[in-house]
């Protein structure tokens, strides 16, 4: 129990300390896709725990916790329960990115992977899906850019660790 005391007081100043840093990338998906938030670091030898944090209007939400090495849902906040992959077998190349399943419109906000000295911000930015528009003049279908998934992922700038 203390250990868990612990850990959830560094998260806090981890965070407290994280946000004056930039968003490292930018992803954008639409209501109901899925979405990959990357975060590596190269030093994957040193790292024991890794934690997935939302803060968006001072509301700081548990998204995923990796611990010893290991997924660990403990700590995970209700809204995220079901929708969150990683994928441990890449966690020791320094892989430690998540998928988020079913995204919602509320999941719009900025996700920080906190690994000791190297935390990267993801801002997941989420459009609701354009629906086909007929025109009943003439039959004609118009389909909108977001019909397609949107899944990009542009990296701001190359992390210096």
């Amino acid at each position: 129990m203390s250990r868990r005391c612990f850990l959830f007081f560094l998260v806090q100043l981890l965070i407290h300390n994280v946000l004056a840093q930039n968003i490292a990338y930018t992803c954008k998906t639409v209501v109901g896709g899925t979405v990959i938030l990357p975060c590596f670091t190269k030093n994957a030898a040193l790292v024991g725990d890794v934690f997935w944090r939302y803060e968006e209007r001072k509301e700081n939400k548990a998204v995923f916790d990796i611990i010893s090495g290991k997924e660990d849902f403990q700590d995970q906040s209700q809204e995220y329960r079901g929708r969150v992959k990683s994928f441990p077998t890449d966690y020791a190349k320094g892989n430690f990115s998540i998928q988020l399943i079913d995204v919602k419109l509320s999941d719009s906000g900025t996700y920080t992977c906190i690994i000791p000295k190297s935390p990267p911000n993801v801002l997941l930015i989420v459009e609701e899906e354009k629906k086909q528009i007929t025109d009943p003049k003439n039959g004609d279908v118009t389909r909108g850019a977001s019909s397609v998934f949107l899944l990009g992922c542009s990296l701001l700038y190359s992390l210096a660790f």
